[in-house]
């Protein structure tokens, strides 16, 4: 029930007992609560804000009951919430509390009115709601309800659900699933629904399996893949996925193959751990990673306390070693992120995935993706650029539809891919009954037969001259540029060894200042010799550049004659 506006001065928490109370007023969201946070401890910090609307609301762990780290207050009044996000940064239990405003309510004529904001809510033990599942079905199940349909992660069966449910009397459903536990879920149903059949397996395997199950290639209505973690997974501490929980550090979606999180940390070389740590974590702070590194190097070096076997203890090196932390967010959340994503080959699952999508559906058929970070985004579109269907109005198109015939233009083969719908995100009334829906993006891609962009790309490259983009494959040095660095290399590396030879001699009989004259001679020929070689090297870029410009002046002439 919706609480009228009170002019009380002091925090009061009205009693409620609901699984999850549609409450009014003005919601201020808390992030960053220890473990030991309760429902009295949170009333207890916002004391003299104003009256509070409904319980406390806090997220705990499944297993443990502890606080989660985060919680939502109700307050009756506009004034209460901002005196609440006043407080941000207040210590509860030496942690800084992070206080946001999360829901807005307007009073007017008695009745409440939701004006932004998403409102928190806390998902019930052992469920999972399937984000944007409406927008789900209608985009891949609707246009053909008897079809043959994949969920590529199947998880507790939330999106499948719906699935079914929407599919006709002939329609088939195949999911996939990495986890052990999702499986037993999925053999459960199969007995449940006979249009149903899960696959144990990643999604990028689809193409391989369902051909050996009576599915072949090009026959398949729909596929949906909903990547990274799935809230059952999140919420077990023993699967070690989450920094703020204390268990075992293993981050493998299927604990029956592959090394644990902690078996990496304890056997990687250093590199490999800079490199995965960099890859897949925080790129706005490459020496995070490098420090991070270092750490684990020198705990599981003799004498020390060893590779970290336990979140807890992996959070908290992580903690001591990365230094200045300008965001409010968990230090350790980018770096357990980044070994979940290569533990699991998260994002060769996606791009093998989406490819394996292109060979299963039949054309017109539909695939899903949907996302929760921008990396996933950037990955996706990474793989669609390279077989993306050119739109009519694509410049290309129209330059290559417009060659003459007797030009010498290549024939352009017709292929299979994709066209993007455009992107779709939760709405407000999703937001309201599942905050944790807020970072989810949802992709569809159609498959189409037509030229493809990069196709027609490489055909205007090719007859125009142009050289490819920056970041699209540099060229090679020239040879002469290669004989120039070679050259510097050989006459430092004399130098290096005159310089030897003077310590040879020096230790020899020979003074160091009858020696050091060859030895400065040849660093002096070196010297000259690199400055030679970065001048012609500049000359040579400079050239290049003219004749580059010259060859694009010339492509956009053809150009203009040919549409002409």
């Amino acid at each position: 029930p919706l609480l009228p506006p009170s002019r009380s001065s002091k925090a009061q928490c009205v009693p409620r007992h609901c699984s999850m109370p549609d409450v009014g007023g003005f919601e201020v969201f808390l992030k960053f609560l220890p473990a030991s946070a309760t429902e009295d401890g949170v009333c207890k910090l916002f004391a003299g804000c104003g009256e509070i609307a409904g319980d406390v609301r806090l997220m705990r762990d499944t297993q443990s009951g502890q606080c989660k780290g985060v919680a939502w207050v109700s307050f009756a009044t506009k004034s209460g919430a901002i005196a609440a996000c006043a407080r941000d940064g207040v210590v509860y239990d030496q942690r800084n509390v992070q206080i946001t405003m999360a829901k807005q309510v307007t009073w007017a004529g008695g009745h409440a009115a939701t004006i932004g904001g998403i409102a928190g809510t806390i998902q019930a033990v052992g469920t999972h709601t399937p984000a944007m599942g409406k927008e789900v079905v209608a985009a891949i199940v609707a246009q053909d309800r008897d079809g043959v349909f994949v969920d590529g992660t199947f998880g507790r069966g939330g999106h499948s659900g719906l699935i079914l449910k929407a599919l006709g009397p002939k329609g088939t459903l195949h999911a996939f699933d990495l986890d052990p536990e999702a499986v037993k879920v999925g053999k459960a149903l199969e007995k449940e629904d006979k249009r149903f059949r899960i696959h144990y397996g990643g999604f990028k395997s689809m193409a391989s399996i369902l051909p050996e199950v009576g599915v072949a290639l090009g026959t398949v209505a729909g596929v949906f893949l909903d990547l990274g973690i799935s809230s059952p997974q999140l919420d077990e501490a023993a699967r070690g996925f989450r920094p703020e929980q204390n268990g075992p550090l293993d981050l493998r979606f299927d604990l029956t193959k592959g090394p644990s999180a902690s078996d990496f940390l304890r056997e990687a070389p250093r590199e490999e751990l800079i490199r995965v740590l960099r890859a897949y974590g925080d790129p706005s702070d490459p020496h995070a990673a490098q420090r991070v590194a270092d750490a684990v190097c020198l705990a599981r070096r003799k004498g020390g306390p060893g590779a970290p076997k336990t979140t807890r203890e992996f959070s908290d090196l992580v903690a001591a070693c990365r230094g200045y932390e300008y965001q409010a967010m968990n230090s350790a959340k980018a770096i357990f992120q980044a070994l979940r994503i290569h533990l699991n080959d998260e994002f060769g699952q996606l791009q093998g995935g989406v490819a394996a999508s292109l060979d299963m559906l039949q054309l017109g058929g539909r695939v899903g993706v949907l996302t929760w970070k921008h990396s996933e985004c950037a990955l996706l579109v990474e793989y669609l650029r390279t077989v993306e269907v050119a739109p009519h109005s694509f410049p290309l198109m129209q330059w290559q539809k417009s060659r003459p015939a007797d030009s010498g233009a290549t024939k352009i083969p017709k292929k299979a891919g994709f066209v993007a719908d455009p992107a779709q995100r939760p709405s407000a009334e999703e937001l309201r009954l599942n905050s944790r829906s807020r970072s989810a993006v949802l992709h569809v891609f159609r498959k189409r037969q037509g030229l493809l962009c990069s196709d027609l790309e490489s055909e205007a490259a090719r007859t125009l001259g142009w050289e490819p983009a920056a970041g699209m494959g540099d060229s090679a040095p020239s040879s002469s540029s290669k004989k120039r660095k070679k050259s510097a290399v050989d006459v430092e590396e004399a130098a290096g060894g005159a310089q030897g030879a003077v310590e040879e001699e020096a230790g020899g009989g020979a003074t160091a200042e009858e020696s050091a004259p060859k030895g400065r001679k040849k660093k002096r020929q070196a010297t000259e010799c690199r400055e030679e070689a970065q001048a012609a090297d500049e000359e040579e870029d400079a050239a290049a550049t003219s004749k580059t410009k010259q060859k694009k002046r010339q492509a956009s002439e053809k150009v203009v004659d040919d549409l002409a």
